[in-house]
Formats: C-alpha cells, sequence, structure tokens
C-alpha cells in the first residue's frame, strides 16, 4: 500500500464522525497489518519483559522476521524457527531442538500474533495523541491471548509495543526498537539445520 493513500485512509477514517471508535480500531488495524503484509518479509529488533505481580521478573533483547507463515525469533536462550509447516524450538544452554507441527493462522507465539491482530480480535480505540501515537485495546476470548494492549504509530504505520495478558495476570511487554522490510534472506533461513549442530539432541514431538 503506498503511503499517500494509508494517509488518505487515515484520513478519512479519523474525520468521518459517523464510524464508531470500534470500527476505527479496526480499520487501524487492519491498515498496519496490510502495510506489513505488503513486503516480502519483517525484521524486528525488540525488547521482551515478563511482568508478574506488577514486578518485572524477566528482561530479553530479541531479534525476529517474519515472511509469510514463516518466522524466526532469536533471544539469548532460545531460537523459534518455523517454515510455516513445522517449528523447531532450540534450548540453547540445554543442546535441545524440540520438534513440533506448526498450525496456519494460530497466534501461538507474540511475533505470529501481529499478522492475526485484524481477522481475529476486537479492537477498541482507547487513544490517540497529536503526534499520532495510537493506544488500541484487543480482545479474543478464544485465543492464546485474550487481551492485547497494541499501541502503534499511526504516521509510520508501524506498531511499536505490545502488553499481552496471559491467563494467570502474567503480562508479556514486547517493545519494537527497529522494524526493516524485504532483507534478502536465504532459502533455508527459516529452518532448523542440524548438521550444524552436531551435539544438539534432537526431540521430534509429532
Amino acid at each position: 500500500m503506498k503511503t499517500r493513500n494509508i494517509i488518505a485512509c487515515l484520513f478519512l477514517l479519523f474525520a468521518t464522525q459517523a464510524v464508531t471508535a470500534q470500527n476505527n480500531a479496526e480499520a487501524l488495524v487492519r491498515l498496519m497489518i496490510d502495510q506489513m503484509k505488503s513486503h516480502k518479509n519483517v525484521e524486528m529488533d525488540y525488547k521482551y519483559q515478563i511482568n508478574s505481580n506488577g514486578q518485572t521478573t524477566e528482561e530479553q533483547q530479541g531479534k525476529a522476521w517474519l515472511q509469510g507463515e514463516a518466522y524466526k525469533v532469536e533471544m539469548v536462550e532460545q531460537q523459534m524457527i518455523s517454515d510455516g509447516k513445522t517449528i523447531w524450538t532450540y534450548l540453547i544452554d540445554d543442546e535441545e531442538v524440540m520438534v513440533s507441527n506448526a498450525t496456519e493462522g494460530e497466534d501461538n507465539t507474540p511475533l505470529k500474533l501481529l499478522t492475526s491482530l485484524d481477522k481475529n480480535y476486537v479492537a477498541t480505540l482507547t487513544g490517540i495523541d497529536a503526534k499520532g501515537n495510537a493506544a488500541i485495546e484487543l480482545a479474543n476470548p478464544k485465543g492464546q491471548y485474550r487481551r492485547v494492549t497494541l499501541r502503534a504509530n499511526t504516521n509510520k504505520m508501524e506498531i511499536t509495543s505490545m502488553d499481552i495478558y496471559l491467563e494467570d495476570g502474567t503480562k508479556l511487554i514486547v517493545t519494537v526498537d527497529e522494524m526493516k522490510f524485504d532483507q534478502e534472506l536465504d532459502e533455508k533461513f527459516f529452518t532448523f539445520d542440524t548438521k550444524k549442530y552436531p551435539k544438539v539432541d534432537v526431540i521430534d514431538m509429532r
């Protein structure tokens, strides 16, 4: 989607008073997801926090790539790689990789959640400031992540952070530091090559 078309859509979106706040939010989320999907792939640098009982219990830097149904997530202690059909979860310190089937379209990781927001979640716009920074509440009673607070820059049409609430009260906070698009990636980038890790114990859970 061209930038000028996005700006025009946003102008109409917020200028039309007859549209409800909920519909505004849903249309805004759809525009952002369409913008993301218009690229061959997306690369992200992010911070990842786990918050329990108001306290941060874990904090990590990470890097992630998303291309269609395929994704790759790199953190200090583990990697998650999927080609859209298979998921490899590599526990670095344990030298183990668990292999499982991927279920297409499920929001089974925070990264995959990004591309399912527009079709699986009910969105409500809770605020937007003069600089175009919007806050959106999303709900999906049947999803793995039932409530999400999304923050986005509507000028760049980019998601800046997500607060993801789990059933046990734990909150995952994902803050996007940088996004890059249309990187040149090897055809095997979204697979786990056991030949490169001869000491790794492969646990096939399929």
